[in-house]
Order: C-alpha cells, then sequence, then structure tokens
C-alpha cells in the first residue's frame, strides 16, 4: 500500500505538465472516488501502474517505464518545493554520500509513516566511474519509479547532470523485486580519505566496551556469537542458551536482504545499516519482538565483527513489550527523547487521523450533494436558455454581449384556444391546473426532439424553435464587437449532453421536419387531454416558420432568452397559422 502524499505527487507531477483536463479524465478512466489523495490514508500499489498504463492510452505515447521515471523524478521535485531539500541535503556531502543513506532517510519517516514499506538500496561495488546499487523492494515494477528519483536527486541537489543509470540484472520472485542497478557518475571521491593525528590510546578491556556499549554483539568468522551486551542478554529468559550460537538462529536479519555469510557481511558492513529482529522467544512473552539497528564493525587483528546497535524503540508500548526500561537504555542515546516524542506524536496522529476520518466522510456526503444540486442547477438554467448560451456565461463572458444571428431556424407557436373557457368559468388554482397539464405534456414530448422550449406567453401560447443548437457563431465585444467561434461542447459533462441531443436526431431530419414531427405528435397527444367544460380535447392552433432570427439575452437582474425578427413575427400571426380542432386542420388562405 501506497501513503497518499506519494500519491499526491503523481497527481502534482500531471497537473503540472499535462494539465487539470488530463488528470480529470485519468481519474474517471482509473474511477477513482476523488480527485486528491488523503496524505496518512494508504493506497493500492497497482493504483500507480494503472495510472501509467492510461497515460498510454490517452497519450498514444511512451512506456510504463517513461511515466514511471518521470512520477519519480517529479516526486523529488515535490518535496523539494514543499521545503524538504535541506533534510536531502544534509544526506551527504556528495552524491556517492547519498546512495549509502538512502535507506536511513527512509527510515526516519517511521514515526510520521508507521506502516509504510520502503524499498532497500545498498551499494556494493564502487569504483571511479560509479558503483553498482541493489534496489530491493516488496513490490513489483516500480524499478523506473526508484530510477526517475536517483536522476532528479543528482540534478537538483548536487548539480550532476550527466549521470546514466542502467539495469544490470533483474533477480526479481514472485515475492519481491531485487535489481541490481550501474549507477555512472564521476565517483572522485571514491578513494578519499582524510589524514587524523590523533593520540595512542591504551587498549580498552571487552568488559569496559561492554559497559560503554550494552547493545552490542561480537561474532567470530563462524558466525557464533563470542559476547553479547547485557541488556540484550536480559531481555531474553535466563535459560535461553546465546553465548556460543549461531547468530542466524537468535536474529535474522531484516535489513538489508542478505543472508548471513561472512562475505556478504563484510562488503556491506562499512557502510549499511543493519537490522535485525528475534527468532527465538523473549523474556516478557513468546510473541514479543525486539528490533535492534546498528552497524558492523570489522576487528582485523581478531577476524572478528562487532555489532554496535541499539533496540528500535518508536512508543513507550514497545519498551514494555521487550521487558526494556528507560535506565536500560545507553544516556548518550537518543531513543530516551524519541520515545517521549514518538508516544506524543502517536496520539496526536492518532486524533488527527479520526478527525480526518469524520471530516471525510463528512466531505464525501457534501460532495455528493453538491454533485446532485449542480445537475440540478444545470437543469433548470438549461431549461431557460440553449446550453450553448448558458455555457458562455458560465465561462464568465458578460451577459448583455451574448447576441447571436441565427441564419436559419424553425419556430412554432401552440395557441390553447380554450384559455378563456377556463378562466370564465374555473377558479384560478383550477385553471391553472389544466393548463399546467397540457403544458407538462408537451414539455415531455418536445423533450423527445431537438427543439428548445422559448417561451409560455400571456396567452398561453407555447413557442419551440428547432435548429438553434446547430448554431455556434457568437458576436459579443472584446474592444469593439467581433465574430468568434464558440465550441458547443465544454468538458466531458458537455460531451455527454451533446451526444444526448444528437440521440434526439438520428435521422438528421432539418429544422422544419423536426417541427414538423413535432406538431403532429402534440396534435395526437392532446386528444387525450379534455376541457373539463366542453368535455372534448382543447382546441389548439398551430403555427410554425423558417427563416433567420437574432437571439440573446435580456436583462441584468432576471435574465431571459428572447428570439426577434419577421419569422418570429410571421410564424405568431393566425393568418400565417393553420388551426388544429380536435384531429382537423384547417389551414389558412395565405402561406408564407
Amino acid at each position: 500500500m501506497l501513503y497518499g502524499i506519494v500519491m499526491d505527487t503523481i497527481r502534482d507531477g500531471i497537473l503540472r505538465s499535462y494539465g487539470a483536463i488530463m488528470w480529470k479524465r485519468i481519474v474517471k478512466e482509473v474511477n477513482l472516488p476523488f480527485e486528491t489523495f488523503e496524505f496518512y490514508s494508504r493506497y493500492d500499489d497497482n493504483l500507480l501502474i494503472k495510472i501509467c498504463d492510461c497515460m498510454i492510452e490517452i497519450l498514444n505515447d511512451g512506456t510504463r517505464d517513461t511515466y514511471l521515471e518521470f512520477f519519480g523524478t517529479n516526486f523529488i521535485h515535490y518535496f523539494y518545493r514543499c521545503g524538504f531539500d535541506k533534510i536531502l541535503r544534509v544526506a551527504g556531502r556528495t552524491l556517492r554520500d547519498f546512495l549509502f543513506v538512502i535507506d536511513e532517510l527512509h527510515d526516519s519517516n517511521r514515526y510520521i509513516f508507521p506502516q509504510m514499506k520502503h524499498p532497500l538500496f545498498h551499494v556494493t561495488e564502487e569504483n571511479e566511474k560509479g558503483a553498482t546499487l541493489i534496489y530491493k523492494s516488496m513490490r513489483h515494477g516500480l524499478t523506473h519509479f526508484a530510477i526517475g528519483g536517483l536522476k532528479a536527486v543528482a540534478s537538483v541537489i548536487y548539480n550532476q547532470n550527466d549521470i546514466h543509470i542502467i539495469v544490470q540484472h533483474d533477480f526479481s520472485t514472485n515475492d519481491y523485486s531485487q535489481v541490481f542497478i550501474w549507477v555512472q557518475f564521476d565517483n572522485k571521491n571514491y578513494k578519499t580519505k582524510r589524514l587524523f593525528n590523533f593520540p595512542s590510546l591504551p587498549d580498552l578491556s571487552v568488559t569496559t566496551f561492554f559497559q560503554v556499549f550494552p547493545f552490542s554483539i561480537l561474532m567470530n568468522s563462524s558466525l557464533r556469537i563470542h559476547h553479547m551486551g547485557k541488556n540484550i542478554m536480559k531481555i531474553f529468559p535466563d535459560d535461553t542458551p546465546l553465548i556460543g550460537q549461531l547468530l542466524n538462529d537468535v536474529f535474522q536479519i531484516i535489513q538489508p536482504g542478505i543472508f548471513f555469510e561472512w562475505d556478504k557481511i563484510l562488503s556491506y558492513g562499512q557502510y549499511i545499516v543493519f537490522m535485525m529482529e528475534n527468532r527465538l522467544p523473549l523474556r516478557i512473552g513468546s510473541s514479543s519482538r525486539i528490533r535492534l539497528k546498528g552497524q558492523m564493525k570489522y576487528i582485523q587483528n581478531k577476524n572478528m565483527l562487532w555489532f554496535l546497535c541499539h533496540p528500535v524503540l518508536e512508543i513507550v508500548d514497545d519498551m514494555i513489550s521487550t521487558g526494556l526500561h528507560l535506565t536500560d537504555l545507553s544516556l548518550f542515546d537518543n531513543t530516551n527523547g524519541l520515545l517521549i516524542t514518538g508516544t506524543s506524536q502517536q496520539q496526536q496522529l492518532e486524533e488527527i487521523t479520526l478527525r480526518q476520518n469524520v471530516w471525510r466522510r463528512k466531505a464525501s456526503y457534501i460532495r455528493k450533494k453538491l454533485s446532485t444540486s449542480h445537475k440540478t442547477n444545470q437543469s433548470l438554467l438549461y431549461s431557460t436558455m440553449p446550453k450553448h448560451i448558458a455555457r458562455l456565461l458560465q465561462s464568465g463572458v458578460q451577459v448583455n454581449s451574448i447576441n447571436e444571428c441565427q441564419p436559419f431556424v424553425s419556430i412554432m407557436f401552440i395557441n390553447v384556444m380554450d384559455l378563456k373557457t377556463l378562466t370564465d368559468h374555473l377558479d384560478a388554482t383550477h385553471a391553472i391546473t389544466y393548463l399546467n397539464n397540457v403544458v407538462i405534456l408537451f414539455d415531455a414530448i418536445a423533450d423527445k426532439y431537438d427543439v428548445f422550449k422559448v417561451e409560455i406567453r400571456a396567452d398561453a401560447s407555447y413557442m419551440a424553435v428547432a435548429g438553434i443548437h446547430d448554431q455556434a457563431c457568437i458576436t459579443r465585444p472584446s474592444n469593439g464587437s467581433q465574430l468568434s467561434l464558440m465550441s458547443s461542447a465544454n468538458g466531458e459533462e458537455d460531451d455527454k449532453e451533446e451526444n444526448d441531443d444528437q440521440k434526439k436526431n438520428l435521422f438528421e431530419l432539418n429544422s422544419t421536419e423536426i417541427i414538423a414531427a413535432l406538431s403532429l405528435e402534440l396534435l395526437q397527444a392532446s386528444e387525450d387531454i379534455h376541457n373539463p367544460i366542453t368535455n372534448k380535447p382543447f382546441d389548439l392552433k398551430f403555427g410554425f416558420h423558417s427563416g433567420m432570427a437574432i437571439g440573446g439575452i435580456i436583462g441584468i437582474r432576471n435574465y431571459q432568452y428572447c428570439l426577434f425578427g419577421d419569422t418570429v413575427k410571421i410564424d405568431s400571426e393566425p393568418i400565417d397559422t393553420f388551426w388544429l380542432t380536435g384531429s382537423t386542420a384547417i389551414l389558412p388562405t395565405t402561406k408564407n
């Protein structure tokens, strides 16, 4: 599992290099629940691979390793921009020094991210031209993420832009990744040694040494325990044999990922930090575990190895589980302070995590409500004006600067001729109810066609227009009036709405044919709604005309989209309409 802060570096890299639209598309394609990540939450390891594969499909360029290396590079740049460059700078004076302490940098975050499973790095060989670095991780396929990070450190921190990294061998298994990497750089400090003139000191007895370092283990070339510090011995039961036992029977190596072999420990021990965990049960309980962390020192005149270490204790509970006390720890060791700090930080982290979970649930609920409200508002807005006009308003275009010329549209008017009958014989409530039933029926049918309902006028006339959605030529002032082409699609939601509009005109009818088909269906459907006074279908008068019209937003407080021109005027005049009474059409003597 990857912590959210790692995934946030991925998001940051995509936003900075490819933009917000790309990230929104990736969120949709990968099915991410949200567009952001919570730093202390953990996410599936495969999510990073899915994002890489998604970018390959979208951009049709690069490979998985290409984007992994890109994300690894941005991982370093992200923390550099956040002010963590000081930690990277103090890691070592040179790039060579940095390669030897990568594990220490990772390990220093164990208090903040206690469940972090970081990869292991250790140098096995080096010369003036570079070093061989072994990368080992419980995750698979992320080698190039590490390579990108190494290149970024070399460039940003140590100003070495001529670094080359090559994968030499891949010994990965189903359980873990183990890759040998050759890091080629100017390793001029490989054999640099400083000479110090220290005064000669008397030899130190073993007893005195183990009093000074109560957490240490001395072993011979067979890796059998020759001597052990008293504070390590006291955590085991008194009857547990320790001296003379093979180190591998008492402890197992956790870090680095090597076997207990004399030659390997000698080759790694000069620079690598070792961490070991007990195999044998402790005094406090058989299920208890203690980890010892330190460095292997070779005693040449004795041909022995000395493991100088300290217990890894993060909180007070760790001391209780191992049976140690503060008096067992060295006074010059910083473990005391870390225990107090770690316990306090753990409590604070638990409180923060609890509050974060509460807010996350609230945020999820608010997002859902916001999404629902947004869809409702969009639907309401699109019912009052054409969609391309609404999108202009949402993009920040000034209201009264929106105007357009529609070269060819078809406009239809429907007059309810029985309105006076309703108002004369029914009270206001019942009259509005019956009229509303007619309008609801008309709206339901009109929604199946590619038309826009402009308004319902005071004379109970229903006005709809077809062909207006095809218009994308908008005139608006910008340092003087100018003509610009506006796209009718804006983002993923607009694409979906555009597809929905296309489905309404599958037969590619022109605007006049659309209005004619709509009129016939409205006529047929209106036969099922009867006037309560006459007990007959409502008398309707239809009129439509095709031609040019101009449209725009009128008003400041209450926006209203209006159409003007001869096409609208001719369409609304009685002489230019035909009368539909029930199922009978009465045509005028003059038609335009």
